[in-house]
């Protein structure tokens, strides 16, 4: 019969962090292999990193010229300055990193902020807007990666920072959840960023990031046997104990308001489209559409493409009952009548201090190939906020 392995991945403090060491990693691998495989030229050298600029790749020992592994762009909004606080703990391994944002005395503010009471040197500052690309440059070039949290997005002009970061040899990572712009900018960019060796990584955040991790560990167990790929893939939610920050609020009304609805392949082009149904009938109990699944699928399915070209794989993205029993009991501690949060926060807004704390998320991936029935799933149980607690980290 099926054989079904189990792995726990349980410490999300500990995953996330690992997770942007293997980014850093990921994206000079990268630069190395295209570099080889391509023959693409090698950058022009001088003294300037602007100088270097005109080169179809990006030169990966102009690395070893940043002053930073990475800034934080946005770090004084809801999400991004929570990120700054996790970067401020003194973490093992912990990257160089500086913060920045349009507003110089807000940033030099929640520098004082995370120095430690003036033990420590608060992060460095750098001041961008994202309307004056020139200023964006300005920044990218000091940094191996740039990670924003400055949305909506596209209402705010993200896709100038996309372009800073590529025109100054820079990794791109973002949390956004608009999956229209995020097509747009595949579109525009994509052949680029690869071209030269860089990685434009977006939806690093509850969207999409844990329901791509597994689904993919699982396909990868079902294919590690050399025997194919899966054919489905479906990822189950059993709990999304959280909250709503404006800024989500503020990125889904931009994108429903300006886009229609994006298809599941949408991020995916060339990929071989089969249907849903083989993957939900992956979990046999019952099951309801999860609301961010419109952003994740396109995302997995674009994993998918790439780990397994040419392959049509069934994707499927729901939530258990259990998410509403949980739900329902997260949300009748006595702290929702004192310090509730937000109904309809504005952006800078989120959930209060104790939701980002004791809340919680978990969901489980399976993988399945038809042909012989292998299978495999994976788990994971995260701890804090699912959006905000966890994606800041």
């Amino acid at each position: 019969g099926p054989q079904l392995q189990i792995c726990l991945l349980s410490d999300i403090e500990h995953l996330t962090s690992v997770a942007m060491r293997m980014l850093l990693a990921f994206a000079a691998l990268t630069r190395s292999w295209l570099a080889e495989s391509m023959q693409l030229p090698q950058a022009i050298q001088g003294p300037s990193l602007l100088q270097r600029l005109g080169s179809a790749g990006c030169d990966a020992t102009g690395e070893n010229d940043r002053d930073f592994d990475l800034i934080v762009y946005g770090a004084t909004g809801f999400t991004g300055e929570l990120a700054a606080q996790y970067l401020s703990t003194g973490l093992p391994g912990a990257p160089r990193w500086a913060i920045a944002g349009r507003n110089k005395a807000d940033l030099a503010n929640l520098s004082s902020t995370l120095s430690a009471g003036g033990s420590a040197p608060g992060p460095s500052t750098f001041v961008a807007d994202l309307q004056d690309l020139q200023s964006l440059q300005a920044m990218t070039q000091r940094t191996k990666v740039v990670l924003t949290y400055a949305g909506p997005y596209e209402k705010y002009g993200g896709e100038n920072l996309i372009k800073a970061a590529l025109s100054t040899c820079t990794h791109y990572v973002d949390i956004t959840g608009e999956t229209p712009w995020k097509a747009e900018m595949l579109q525009r960019y994509g052949d680029e960023a690869e071209a030269r060796g860089l990685a434009i990584v977006q939806s690093a955040g509850l969207d999409s990031l844990p329901a791509d991790l597994v689904s993919m560990l699982a396909a990868d167990e079902v294919a590690g046997d050399g025997q194919g790929s899966p054919t489905e893939v479906a990822v189950l939610w059993s709990k999304v104990n959280g909250w709503k920050s404006g800024g989500t609020v503020a990125s889904g009304e931009y994108s429903a308001l300006h886009h229609l609805p994006a298809g599941p392949y949408s991020v995916a082009p060339g990929a071989t489209q089969v249907s849903a149904d083989a993957a939900t009938a992956l979990f046999e109990e019952a099951h309801f559409p999860y609301p961010m699944s419109a952003v994740d699928i396109p995302v997995i399915h674009r994993s998918m493409s790439l780990r397994f070209p040419g392959q049509g794989i069934s994707i499927a993205e729901d939530a258990g009952p259990s998410v509403a029993e949980n739900m329902q009991a997260f949300m009748s501690d006595p702290r929702m009548l004192t310090d509730p949060p937000p109904v309809s926060p504005k952006p800078g807004e989120g959930p209060p201090a104790w939701m980002l704390k004791t809340g919680s998320f978990a969901a489980e991936a399976r993988a399945r190939r038809a042909a012989d029935g292998h299978m495999a799933a994976v788990r994971l149980d995260g701890a804090g906020d699912p959006g905000y607690q966890a994606c800041a980290q």
